[in-house]
């Protein structure tokens, strides 16, 4: 088949979770269909389209600008000046714009942007349009008799109702907060609907999915893991070190790190003096440097002998959606976990047989000790751990599954097709 992709991003290098799972699924995906990449390349970036070119036909930028033209004329022209009279921006961002909050992000369908698509459409037949994210929905627009995939990293109204009931924000966002939420599910009743399939990484998030648009087929295509690159070693542990990998530029990882050093860490320290807590991955928390225990060695091009040699692996997630990679990776290498519900949620793991569960610091902390403490422990925990990712999470078995839900949803488009051609020849 001949595959468009819209994604919002590129997906190499492989520097955070997105570009995780797009790399491993297409580069696999490429070897039996042709892809052709349509994305923004973001200013730095150019550098980086090579490596998409070497899975893909070619990559085609979409413009970076996400202006969009207001109304002028009609109910909603005076709408524009009634609101813009107020002088009250985040009243007009509601009415005209986008959500913004933490996790959410959105590749708006400019006149520029759709324009691209058409003309990428008309130079070559496709057999299936993919778009990758829930926040460029809306570009299939330009999309005409080729049937379309939505595939799903998260969902958005779950992850703004989390951060919301977290971090419920100053009075305007408490104000906006019920408003904007019902905007986020409007647009993914709206723009989800044009799909004849999605792909969602969880039960839990092809329910909401499947509630927001009943009727639309959703597969599961959990997120994987290399099994081959990532496996465990017989290298030294120091039981008193933990890690969590991740880029906190996103922030559901900046909040994650921020909760565990103010309110959990404090905690481990007090028992365990020389505890110390490793930050794998880019932009940390400008505030934890110099906090005492707490080490940050930035991105790394490969974590394996730093989470290696860690005694654990903690994700305190409070916000996001989706499934964690940085668990399936630990679990790949052997590690130990301690997560919160959160950070564990979509998973097929047992608490307590594969990783340990908890969500209030001081139990988190117990939890941590008591892994500190007991290496059998730490042990059957990543043994067990390493299992369930053999079973259930491997890359190249996920990306055959993707391929073949490509392949029905082509299939079953091309067949309405034919059925309606031929209902017109009668």
């Amino acid at each position: 088949m001949n595959i468009l992709v819209i994604s919002a991003m590129l997906p190499y290098p492989v520097d955070n979770g997105g570009a995780n799972r797009l790399y491993n699924l297409y580069t696999r995906i490429a070897k039996k269909h042709t892809l052709t990449w349509v994305c923004p390349v973001w200013k730095g970036q150019e550098g980086n389209v090579w490596g998409v070119e070497a899975f893909s036909d070619r990559v085609v930028q979409l413009p970076r600008s996400d202006e969009r033209p207001l109304p002028e004329r009609g109910w909603g022209g005076l709408l524009k000046k009634v609101v813009a009279h107020l002088h009250w921006e985040r009243l007009f961002v509601y009415c005209f714009g986008y959500v913004d909050a933490p996790g959410l992000y959105w590749l708006p369908a400019t006149p520029e942007r759709m324009e691209t698509v058409e003309r990428v459409l008309s130079e070559k037949p496709y057999d299936l349009v993919g778009t990758e994210f829930e926040g460029n929905a809306e570009l299939v627009q330009a999309v005409k008799d080729i049937p379309c995939v939505l595939a799903t990293h998260n969902v958005a109204s779950s992850i703004f109702k989390r951060i919301r009931s977290t971090h419920p924000g100053d009075w305007e966002d408490r104000l906006f907060a019920g408003l904007e939420l019902q905007k986020i599910i409007r647009y993914e009743q709206q723009n989800y609907a044009a799909y004849q399939g999605a792909v969602a990484v969880s039960e839990e998030d092809r329910r909401v999915l499947q509630e927001r648009c009943p009727g639309l087929p959703v597969e599961i295509i959990p997120n994987g893991v290399d099994i081959e690159y990532y496996r465990p070693s017989k290298t030294p542990v120091d039981a008193h070190s933990m890690v969590y990998i991740g880029n906190y530029s996103y922030p559901p990882n900046a909040d994650a790190m921020l909760y565990f050093c103010r309110e959990i860490f404090p905690l481990i320290r007090a028992r365990v003096a020389d505890a110390r807590m490793i930050l794998l991955g880019a932009n940390p928390p400008a505030e934890l440097a110099g906090m005492p225990g707490v080490e940050l060695p930035g991105f790394v091009e490969d974590i394996r002998p730093i989470v290696q040699s860690a005694g654990m692996l903690v994700v305190p997630l409070r916000l996001g959606g989706g499934t964690r990679l940085k668990i399936l990776d630990g679990m790949a290498l052997g590690k130990a976990i301690v997560a919160t519900g959160v950070g564990a949620e979509g998973l097929d793991v047992r608490p307590g047989e594969d990783l340990l569960i908890a969500d209030q610091p001081d139990a988190f902390a117990a939890a941590v000790l008591r892994l500190m403490e007991d290496a059998e422990l730490r042990e059957r925990l990543g043994r067990n751990g390493r299992k369930v990712v053999e079973r259930d999470y491997d890359w190249n078995v996920l990306a055959d599954r993707a391929a073949d839900w490509y392949e029905r949803v082509a299939k079953a488009g091309r067949s309405a097709k034919t059925s309606e051609a031929g209902l017109a020849a009668r």
